[in-house]
């Protein structure tokens, strides 16, 4: 029975590396208080602008920049561009891309 049940936890940890993460990210500081923000996109995370998925990489992005120290205050989003890597075979996902400045 123990031999089984510490199989299944080396199955399991062996088959996290190839889990897909939710959360794929990039923060670039920039000068003159400026950002670039990237953010994976997939089947959870989708690309569009409203609903909950564009509130929690909002989230993570003001999460990121306080946690960085790179806007004490608060931001504005200067530009926001979906980037898809290519067609590939499936043709989805990619990344958000946000620029923007600290106040």
């Amino acid at each position: 029975m123990r031999a089984l049940a510490v199989f299944s936890l080396l199955f399991l940890s062996a088959c996290a590396q190839f889990a897909d993460r939710v959360r794929v990210e990039s923060l670039a500081l920039g000068s003159n208080h400026t950002f670039t923000y990237s953010v994976r996109t997939n089947t959870v995370m989708t690309e569009n602008r409203d609903g909950e998925a564009e509130k929690i990489r909002l989230t993570w992005l003001t999460q990121d920049l306080r946690a960085s120290r790179a806007c004490p205050g608060a931001y504005v989003i200067d530009s926001r561009r979906f980037v898809q890597p290519g067609p590939g075979t499936f043709g989805n996902g990619g990344d958000i891309v946000y620029r923007g400045h600290c106040l």
